[in-house]
């Protein structure tokens, strides 16, 4: 018979090894779940292009950056067209001297009527599906395929011609006017050749960083509920804590990210305000699995709670224990209605996801079963008090055995129990 449970056992040196190689376990994939979060986002934001393409036309919907996209649209255009000399050549020679001036004034109208085209789904679309085009091309690179696509002499650039067409024809000036502009102007570089290589096993080194620790973190989690036998629901409820502190550290940390990109990197004050909204909208998926690791953190800690000698949570359990124990397949369905809900609602992206819900639904699964057996061996038939209290004590050291009670929560039930025992006449 094990005694790992018992007060003397909880001396013994195998059982303090155990609870140090839990806590260093835990500790360490503390810090493994942070850099988790941030691998994940990072591939799913740079090497996805949909993703991109998403994240990019959320930027151009931003007022901030329409404005501040719509300034550099429009002094490109001044900077590399005689814009004054192309007003010149439509007005009668007698009024070539208000060329200049109208010019001038134009300028203004052209930076409004440009950013009211950048509002435009058209436009948005043409912004959208060119940046889905530059991401294919990182892509491609990362994947070694720099060979069969070329943008522009194997650099990946960002078409702005489309664009700045649209634009200029808004404004009646040139329906082809991209074409009359400096590559450098009409392609935004993105990437150089000479980047490529660097750029390729960046990317590699992500992809495969991402995918180790999203194995990686929640084996080593399971790994230290396995070894912290006699102390494994404090040990969930650790689980849950680590994740819960692990989103909080993103959260702070893309905080205070945004707030040095605007600060400290933005030295032009009228540009603050879109680098803040690029920042923002940048970080925005990063956010939402932040978000996630915390939600389901919150979770386990509740489930690890219940499962506790708290004085809540054993009259509830106490409370829907004959239920669970007469309708297990009612119990079942309603877990199953409260799981559709939950994927219907899509709280976190994962529940919306193939993938994702067959491992919440086995999850669920798990816990609901566990449930059941851990409310029959506490609260089964109905007996007189003194043999009640009885078999309860039988429960509980058999619960402190599984490893869902530590020592000190079994002895402080026994406790209590025996404090309820009727005084004999």
């Amino acid at each position: 018979m094990s005694t790992v449970d018992s007060p003397a056992a909880a001396r013994s040196p195998r059982w303090t090894t155990r609870r140090i190689v839990t806590d260093v376990l835990l500790t360490v994939n503390t810090l493994l779940a942070i850099l988790a979060i941030l691998a994940v986002w990072a591939n799913r934001q740079l090497l996805n292009p949909d993703n991109w393409a998403t994240t990019s036309t959320r930027l151009l919907q931003n007022q901030a950056v329409r404005t501040a996209t719509a300034n550099y649209l429009v002094d490109q255009l001044y900077n590399n067209v005689n814009v004054a000399a192309l007003i010149e050549s439509g007005l009668p020679p007698r009024l070539d001297p208000l060329a200049g001036p109208a010019a001038g004034a134009l300028r203004n109208a052209a930076v409004q009527a440009t950013e009211l085209a950048l509002s435009r789904p058209l436009v948005q679309d043409l912004w959208s599906a060119s940046n889905r085009r530059a991401d294919q091309a990182l892509v491609a690179i990362v994947n070694g395929g720099n060979r069969q696509i070329s943008v522009n002499g194997n650099e990946v650039t960002l078409n702005l011609r489309s664009i700045l067409d649209d634009v200029a024809s808004r404004l009646g000036i040139s329906a082809d006017l991209g074409a009359k502009l400096p590559p450098s102007v009409a392609n935004l570089v993105i990437m150089r050749s000479n980047q490529l290589k660097a750029v390729q096993d960046a990317g590699g080194a992500l992809k495969g960083l991402a995918a180790i620790l999203y194995i990686l973190v929640p084996l080593i989690y399971v790994a230290a509920i396995v070894i912290a036998r006699g102390r494994r629901r404090r040990t969930l409820l650790t689980v849950g804590a680590s994740g819960i502190v692990a989103g909080l550290v993103i959260l702070l940390a893309r905080s205070l990210g945004i707030r040095a990109v605007e600060n400290t990197l933005v030295r032009d004050d009228s540009v603050r305000p879109a680098a803040r909204a690029v920042a923002s909208v940048a970080t925005g998926m990063l956010s939402e699995i932040a978000g996630a690791v915390i939600l389901i953190g919150v979770v386990i800690v509740i489930a690890a709670w219940f499962a506790g000698p708290s004085r809540f949570a054993v009259p509830a359990r106490r409370w829907i224990a004959p239920y669970l124990r007469v309708h297990p397949v009612g119990t079942y369905l309603v877990v199953a209605a409260v799981l559709l809900l939950i994927f219907i609602w899509q709280p976190i992206p994962a529940t919306g996801t193939p993938v994702g819900m067959i491992v919440f639904a086995v999850l669920a699964a798990l816990g609901t079963e566990a449930l059941r057996r851990q409310t029959m061996l506490e609260f089964g038939e109905r007996q007189p008090p003194q043999e009640a209290n009885g078999a309860h004590l039988e429960q509980l050291t058999a619960l402190q055995h599984a490893g869902a009670l530590t020592a000190d929560e079994a002895e402080a039930a026994r406790a209590r129990l025996t404090e309820q025992e009727p005084t004999p006449p």
